[in-house]
């Protein structure tokens, strides 16, 4: 009964604390909802209403975390990725990393995300510049026809906050568009 309880108790404290749920809305289309992590920061930058949000989020010390999320959907047939043209797009931003990374190789990874389509790579980079970040990680979500790019920039200790930032982008999901009162 103590074990069980213990268990319980630890399983409970290694869970992620929602400080918030971020609705980003997607004119004509249902909203992207972010579950923010306690501590996390965020802000949707849209600078024409033609185009797409991105949505810049932090962690609790900017300096060790910063992400860029973009919703992205197709114009025309609203036709949905397929995984080959998700992994592919990713590959194309691997290659463009790659003369930057210490790493020789930059694998594609499978993002494991339940209901959705998404691949990733991470690289290091040898030389960040000052004030940089000396980890990234970049790749693509696909939800139905919504396509979600993303960046994580990490420093320090890297594992824990880009986990926590991968595990983020498995939780998004789409909600119909929120009616103003």
């Amino acid at each position: 009964m103590l074990r069980t309880a213990l268990t319980l108790l630890t399983f409970a404290l290694c869970q992620p604390v929602l400080a918030e749920e971020l609705r980003v809305p997607l004119p004509g289309r249902d909203d992207l909802v972010i579950d923010l992590p306690a501590q996390w920061r965020a802000q949707v930058r849209r600078p024409h209403a033609e185009l797409p949000p991105s949505v810049a989020i932090s962690g609790p010390d900017t300096t060790a975390l910063q992400m860029i999320l973009t919703p992205i959907w197709p114009a025309g047939t609203g036709k949905a990725s397929t995984p080959d043209e998700l992994r592919a797009q990713v590959q194309s931003a691997a290659r463009q990393a790659q003369p930057r990374a210490v790493e020789a190789e930059l694998p594609l990874k499978d993002l494991g995300a339940s209901g959705k389509t998404g691949y990733y790579f991470s690289a290091t980079d040898g030389a960040p510049e000052p004030g940089g970040y000396k980890y990234l990680t970049q790749g693509v979500l696909g939800m139905n026809e919504l396509r979600v790019a993303f960046t994580v920039l990490a420093n320090g200790q890297s594992q824990e906050p880009t986990a926590q930032a991968l595990e983020l982008l498995r939780s998004l999901r789409r909600a119909p568009a929120s009616k103003s009162p």
